[in-house]
């Protein structure tokens, strides 16, 4: 009775676990390989199991794909958005969010990688959504100029600037240019986007 009762809890735990080996496998395949590149077999021996496991988790590679980029995309949209709300005044929304979206990006950076790397390749899955971190950045923006904080100017402009300051030195830790993590320059990104914000 008690063996049967813990092979049922056990269940759960063990689908669990299979679907974290898939999709940190997967991650791996796609940063270092390139999303293309990557198969179903691959990530399976990657991942140290059967192929046929990945399809009890995944109807393909490219829901297991969505399903990682959707979960970052989503928590960086999140935490920029929370930052904004428990900040007052543009200055200081700037300093939280981009403290946060580095602390995300630094706490896995192999997803971050892959969000980074594959944006060109899902953009239409992340359009969909209606929720993004670039609409998240022009929306601070705009409410920013309503309240006079910072001169009248394009909020889809201004955030594109923003974010490729953090963005692009991300992309050249990635490509090994710049060393991590990417918070150990939150200060410099801050200190130019506030300069951004207020250039005309």
């Amino acid at each position: 009775m008690h063996k049967r009762a813990g092979a049922v809890l056990m269940a759960p735990m063990v689908a669990a676990d299979t679907r974290t080996l898939i999709e940190r496998a997967a991650l791996r395949l796609f940063v270092r390989d390139g999303f293309d590149a990557a198969t179903t077999r691959s990530i399976a021996a990657e991942a140290g199991i059967s192929e046929g496991a990945i399809y009890r988790h995944f109807k393909s590679k490219d829901e297991l794909a969505g399903a990682l980029f959707l979960a970052i995309h989503r928590r960086l949209t999140d935490v920029i958005e929370n930052a904004a709300a428990n900040a007052k005044g543009i200055d200081a929304q700037v300093d939280a969010a981009v403290r946060a979206y580095c602390a995300v990006a630094d706490d896995d950076w192999l997803l971050y990688s892959f969000h980074l790397l594959g944006l060109h390749r899902f953009l239409p899955l992340w359009e969909e959504t209606g929720r993004d971190p670039v609409s998240a950045v022009e929306r601070i923006i705009a409410q920013a100029i309503k309240a006079k904080e910072i001169p009248r100017g394009d909020p889809a402009v201004l955030a594109a600037m923003a974010l490729g300051i953090v963005s692009q030195t991300a992309q050249n830790i990635a490509y090994g240019r710049i060393k991590p993590p990417l918070g150990a320059h939150a200060g410099a990104f801050v200190t130019a986007i506030r300069a951004v914000f207020r250039a005309r």
